[in-house]
């Protein structure tokens, strides 16, 4: 038995939030994710890998541990980097229109959609997918021993982060719904996130080269452990309506693996917060690097982090559906059978595998010496970051950065950069250091716009500090 367009119309609908239910379900538990990096470098707009040293340089170039002022024990501060941001949906779109409107009272009421609204939100895409990201990064503890024979150093950092691909369809679908002709394809649908924890330990030596040119080499070997991850691994789902009958078909192809640790979840499903929860993954990175000063002007770095992978093999879990659908009759318990299917069906799997966000760095330095004072420098900063994989906090969209840093104050340092690449084509950030004896507190921005204007998709800032002894 067919039906008529309307009731169709309704069974579309829900059939598309179960598929965009089954999607946001595996982001939302995921606690958060992260790719923060030190202020100095996030007030460079990530450019200055090359200039970092100590604490700074762990999870950036190993190598560059050793320190270039004599420093021969160093604590850090709880360094925190977060970033998020996205290719579509700015926050003057979402004030606009999901926010509510201000009655004659100044109360907020729900805002009615018209068909102009709806096309400015589908608008922001940038194209057939729209992306999201987010990394946080945190230090929990780190410390380094400078000697001349060795440089040494361990962290704890933790960090969280996710990369969700959004297919255009699925706000077009859920602001106009299911036109008679019209198909929608949720195939590029793609979520990476997870929750994890390094605990590193670094080893970093000088040499010289011919000439006296002092080359760093150095490697960190990290323990990791995995306290939450989320993946879709396949969403190739999507559906037609015939525009004579109305009939809908349509399939759902779905592979997602996920894992969780339930240490946080006290009794009656309330929040308990432990600082060492129960790893539910595990696995092993490196960090390696090499760092050249050609002479004090020029300097050069390059590194490949976190290589590796963890393997989750603690309550690990796969859901996966695989139905092909056609809804002609609403009545009876037919819809209801098939969304059951669209969501999946649930299993216990040994182990699975995901590999850790490894990337590439190549910097640089020019340094211009003497300004704008004596035995003080001007830097110029470079880097070229290529991520291997999209796996939470990375990309395989490669990002240049470029900066500048100068003291133009006594022992206050001002930064700004510029970051190419990405999910946004261009950023600006600023940063600023201060300095003194024995410590240093850096902040920084990746992306000022926020600041400016409420046209703004992104969010990056950091604080980060060490002592030095």
């Amino acid at each position: 038995m067919r039906t008529g367009r309307n009731r169709n119309v309704h069974a579309i609908r829900r059939l598309a939030l179960a598929l965009l239910a089954t999607l946001l379900c595996g982001v939302t538990p995921a606690t958060a994710q992260t790719i923060g990096t030190s202020a100095r470098l996030t007030g460079m707009g990530n450019s200055s890998a090359g200039l970092v040293r100590g604490l700074d340089a762990l999870n950036v170039n190993p190598a560059q541990l050793v320190p270039d002022d004599g420093v021969v024990v160093s604590l850090g501060v709880l360094p925190f980097g977060a970033q998020a941001g996205a290719d579509f949906m700015d926050y003057a779109t979402y004030n606009s229109y999901f926010t509510g409107t201000p009655n004659a009272k100044g109360v907020r009421e729900p805002t009615y959609l018209g068909a102009t609204d709806k096309q400015a939100i589908l608008g922001t895409f940038q194209g057939e997918t729209g992306h999201f990201t987010h990394d946080i990064r945190y230090g929990l503890a780190s410390a380094m021993l400078s000697t001349q024979f060795m440089t040494i150093g361990v962290g704890i950092t933790e960090r969280t982060g996710s990369n969700v691909h959004l297919p255009r369809s699925f706000a077009e679908f859920m602001l106009f719904g299911n036109e008679p002709g019209k198909s929608f394809d949720f195939a590029e649908t793609q979520v990476s996130s997870s929750w994890t924890r390094d605990y590193s330990l670094t080893v970093a030596q000088k040499f010289e080269l011919y000439r006296r040119i002092p080359v760093l080499f150095g490697a960190s070997l990290k323990l990791v452990h995995g306290y939450g991850y989320f993946g879709i691994e396949r969403f190739n789902s999507g559906f037609t309506t015939d525009p004579e009958t109305y009939e809908v078909a349509g399939r759902a192809d779905m592979v997602a693996r996920y894992a969780g640790t339930k240490d946080w979840i006290g009794s009656n499903n309330s929040f308990h917060y432990t600082l060492f929860p129960t790893p539910v993954g595990s696995g092993f990175g490196l960090d390696i690097g090499a760092h050249i000063k050609v002479n004090r002007m020029l300097s050069a770095g390059f590194s490949l982090v976190d290589l590796g992978s963890i393997t989750w093999d603690q309550g690990a879990r796969e859901i996966t559906a695989s139905e092909d659908f056609t809804i002609d009759d609403v009545t009876g318990d037919q819809v209801d059978e098939i969304m059951s299917r669209l969501e999946g069906r649930e299993y216990e799997i040994p182990s699975f595998s995901t590999p850790l966000p490894s990337a590439m760095i190549i910097s640089g330095v020019l340094s211009l010496p003497d300004i704008p004072r004596r035995h003080k420098y001007w830097h110029f900063t470079f880097a070229y970051r290529q991520g291997f994989n999209d796996e939470a906090g990375n990309s395989t969209r490669p990002r240049i950065g470029l900066g500048t840093e100068i003291e133009l104050l006594y022992n206050v340092a001002f930064r700004f950069g510029v970051n190419f690449g990405g999910i946004r084509p261009v950023v600006f950030g600023a940063g600023v250091g201060f300095i003194a004896d024995n410590f240093k507190l850096d902040i920084g921005t990746m992306d000022m716009t926020p600041h400016l204007t409420n046209s703004f998709s992104a969010v990056a800032v950091g604080v980060s500090s060490h002592w030095d002894i």
